[in-house]
């Protein structure tokens, strides 16, 4: 296998003596956290807010579970009048039944439309992703193509993977 060469970058180093390692830049080897080595203000502050919103999550992981399966599900609220003319939501069935009986001016339904990008979410979740895959037919070993055949060969394959417009 050829290595390759980037002009200006692998070549020798410049006579005026800029660029390459300077003695004593940069973090001393083998110096990490856990050794005591110092962690930025900026990073310290991200894992600190980072450590904030997973326990607030953590907290609020049931309602957001309920949250995501109820927008994944769609919701329908039913609002009636009730003896003072205000609108008011209405979950039992019995003054369900007697709101609709009562006339269309005494009640009125509202939706929200069923999220198929939050049942998407919810499912992945769940299962995780879908894999993708390729059928692919090998005829010969990568090391027995020259490389302009391999170059044709990868052109070929990135065709294949991307989606195509059209698709049913």
């Amino acid at each position: 296998m050829k290595t390759l060469k980037i002009p200006g970058v692998d070549g020798p180093k410049r006579p005026d003596g800029r660029g390459g390692a300077r003695k004593g830049a940069g973090r001393p080897l083998g110096a990490t956290i856990a050794n005591g080595a110092k962690v930025p203000a900026p990073t310290q502050e991200k894992a600190a807010l980072l450590a904030l919103w997973k326990a607030e999550v953590g907290r609020q992981f049931p309602d957001l579970v309920a949250a995501q399966i109820a927008s994944a599900r769609g919701i329908t609220h039913m609002m009636a009048r009730d003896d003072n003319g205000k609108w008011q939501s209405v979950t039992d069935p019995i003054k369900m039944a007697e709101r609709l009986n009562a006339g269309a001016e005494f009640y009125r339904l509202t939706a929200v439309a069923p999220s198929a990008q939050m049942m998407v979410s919810v499912m992945d979740r769940m299962f995780g992703s879908p894999k993708a895959s390729l059928e692919l037919e090998v005829t010969q070993a990568p090391t027995e193509l020259s490389d302009a055949e391999l170059a044709a060969g990868l052109v070929t394959l990135l065709d294949k993977l991307k989606k195509p417009e059209d698709a049913p």
